[in-house]
């Protein structure tokens, strides 16, 4: 029996507040898909809170006639998505080119919405879900309307670092000036305070799940929906064929792991990313170590059918060389499959919050996870309880927290 979570409206409460969401990562009608946990959060705070979003979409002349971008012009500009109202205006951006220039652009997008769409909605707070382009905008709506600023940080590469341009030197002139900032795990919280030394404005807050759609289902009726023997013993990998998910580390991890554990396979369930396509690197791996019989690229596969995938497999592997609050970690425990992960983002705040979820290892290390999968093979597993445990760990439970920041800064607000 799953755990429902179905939404609930809370009209009780006479002191809503009031939420202007924005954020650049928010999914839209051509990528239903893209950042779903901001989605899924703030639609959890729904709940609580009156929240309108802004996610601007960038266009230019060249936008048409590039294949990724080609489609942003059937993203219309205005929608809702469950209980929220989303305003998607245009804000000129050239891809891969003169960043600075969306500074200026995506406020002036997010200013015409207020000044036509939603120049009635007195909110009491600014809530950013990404840091490029959106801090000089939310820091000068909340200079303007005199508001308090909450921003949340969902990776490391929210810091730009990684860019090394206009961009990094931004969320740094400008992240000090949020009067709150909501971190994913301890090591993202970490990078923030090295920026931001006042330890007040900083609390941890990782991604719920959508208990919804993730929750326990045999391991005989998942195979049999999915047409995978029983017989058969796997490691699940869910995620975009890109270097940073560590699915050559694990190619690497399965050639050894087959020697004790003959006939053990890895299914990825993905595609190609924003970050790029590494599959041809992954074929080469494949071809070196011998495995192209024990490794299966399963392509995407739509949200409502993951499930499946989860309950199937005998463990789950996250491998990742970098990341937030990972949602395919949750989503595979709230399913009661065990976990073998690598120790990045908040993933040892996940997995030590309950008992027997599985193994954390260290980053980067073939052999480690050769050693936490055949660990995890021989632990004696009670999928439906660790589902069960796990279900607590919902959307409305994140919401709950984001909300009491919500409270502390409506009450102090700097």
């Amino acid at each position: 029996m799953h755990s429902q979570n179905t939404f609930a409206r809370d009209h009780s409460s006479a002191a809503r507040p009031k939420v202007l969401a924005i954020s650049y990562l928010f999914p839209n009608a051509v990528m239903p898909n893209h950042g779903i946990f901001v989605f899924n959060r703030l639609h959890a705070l729904s709940r609580y809170a009156d929240i309108k979003v802004i996610n601007p979409i960038p266009y230019s002349p060249v936008h048409g006639f590039l294949g990724q971008y080609r489609q942003y012009a059937d993203i219309p500009i205005r929608t809702t998505r469950g209980a929220l109202e989303i305003f998607h205006p245009r804000f000129f951006s050239i891809p891969k080119f003169f960043k600075s220039i969306e500074i200026r652009t995506y406020y002036h997008a997010v200013k015409g919405v207020l000044a036509e769409e939603l120049k009635d909605f007195d909110f009491d707070l600014i809530d950013l879900h990404w840091t490029f382009p959106d801090l000089p905008t939310g820091y000068q709506l909340a200079q303007h309307y005199a508001k308090p600023l909450l921003v949340t940080l969902r990776g490391m590469e929210a810091f730009h670092s990684q860019d090394g341009d206009v961009r990094e030197s931004t969320v740094a002139k400008y992240l000090p000036s949020a009067d709150r900032i909501i971190s994913l795990s301890e090591e993202l919280q970490q990078q923030s305070l090295a920026l931001v030394s006042d330890a007040s404005k900083h609390s941890i807050i990782r991604n719920g799940v959508d208990t919804d759609c993730f929750y326990y289902i045999s391991r005989q009726q998942a195979r049999a929906s999915l047409g995978i023997s029983d017989d058969e013993r796997f490691i699940l990998m869910v995620g975009a064929l890109i270097r940073r998910k560590g699915i050559d580390l694990v190619i690497e991890a399965l050639a050894a792991l087959r020697r004790s554990y003959p006939g053990v396979k890895l299914r990825v369930v993905g595609s190609e990313g924003h970050e790029g396509n590494f599959r041809s690197e992954l074929n080469g791996m494949i071809n070196i170590y011998g495995l192209e019989d024990a490794v299966i690229f399963e392509g995407a596969v739509d949200n409502d059918r993951l499930n499946y995938w989860y309950s199937a497999a005998d463990v789950f592997c996250l491998a990742s060389r970098g990341e937030g609050s990972p949602n395919v970690l949750t989503e595979a425990l709230a399913c009661g499959c065990p976990a073998v992960a690598s120790d990045v983002g908040s993933v040892a705040e996940i997995m030590a919050s309950e008992q027997g979820l599985g193994v954390v290892v260290r980053p980067e290390d073939p052999k480690a996870l050769q050693q936490g999968l055949a660990q995890v093979f021989d632990m004696d597993c009670d999928r439906q309880r660790l589902a069960s445990t796990m279900a607590k760990y919902n959307w409305d439970w994140c919401a709950n927290k984001v909300n009491s920041v919500y409270a502390s800064l409506l009450v102090h607000p700097h």
